[in-house]
């Protein structure tokens, strides 16, 4: 396990968390226990090649529209979770469209939170668990930062160092699906109405409950200093609408609904 070097915390300078220098003394000392092993946690290259089982949406396309439906897939790979790498996470966010059209949403996994990138975005702090052995480490995006990121807790288990699991939280969705997703919308609501009424729609504010987009992280020991993500689950936003037809007029209200992809590891393959 290599080491991996920690941003000098300094206390003294002005800092823009709602943090306090104890506090954030606090969650550094809980963030240096974990950080060996996040570090690894991210792929098994080292030890041999993982069969996982992958659940994803599809689009089944029937007359008078489209619906989603859930494919199961096996995969052999190295990585339980494919990602962006830190860097790209920290310039452009946890999510992107690929092609004007593909959505990608990310998930913050051990390589994003062991980078000095995510200590420079993000605020951390301190998070009891009640009478349990496990405490989290929170945190959130830094104030201002208007891409697409996340915020959540990291369970850690205080007897071992390793992380038990993960729950995370998107935020400032709604610029990005205003940006990205409701011109796709749009253009799919007006190519079906009749060519009279195209002129006359209008659509609403984008309605979304951050709370619903997000998703979860499960951490298993796998040897003495080793751990891995052995589950993980991503519900990402897609655009969906109600409409209202009157006389003369067309009104479509856009609101973001779940999709859920996940992922669970079967076995450990040795090289």
């Amino acid at each position: 396990m290599r080491p991996i070097p920690l941003p000098e915390l300094s206390v003294t300078e002005q800092n823009v968390c709602p943090t306090t220098a104890a506090e954030r003394r606090r969650a550094f000392e809980l963030y240096e226990l974990v950080l060996p092993v996040l570090s690894s946690v991210s792929t098994t290259a080292d030890i041999g090649v993982l069969r996982m089982r992958l659940v994803r949406p599809i689009v089944l396309w029937r007359r008078g529209g489209r619906r989603f439906a859930y494919d199961t897939v096996t995969v052999v790979t190295n990585k339980a979770l494919n990602n962006a790498s830190p860097e790209h996470l920290a310039e452009n966010g946890y999510a992107e469209v690929v092609n004007d059209s593909i959505t990608t949403f990310y998930a913050p996994d051990g390589d994003a939170l062991a980078s000095p990138s995510f200590l420079a975005t993000h605020c951390l702090w301190w998070v009891e668990r009640g009478g349990e052995k496990s405490v989290g480490l929170g945190f959130e995006p830094k104030p201002g930062r208007g891409l697409v990121d996340v915020k959540g807790v990291l369970w850690v288990d205080t007897v071992t160092g390793g992380p038990e699991e993960l729950e995370f939280q998107y935020t400032s969705l709604r610029p990005f699906l205003r940006q990205h997703l409701l011109p796709l919308l749009r253009q799919q609501v007006l190519s079906r109405l009749p060519e009279g009424l195209r002129y006359r729609a209008s659509f609403g504010r984008i309605e979304i409950d951050e709370s619903l987009f997000g998703g979860e992280l499960q951490f298993e020991r796998i040897a003495h200093d080793r751990w891995l993500i052995r589950e993980w689950t991503i519900r990402r936003p897609r655009l969906g609408r109600f409409t209202l037809t009157e006389p003369g007029r067309h009104t479509v209200w856009p609101r973001a609904f779940p999709l859920t992809v996940s992922g669970e590891v079967l076995a450990i393959i040795p090289p």
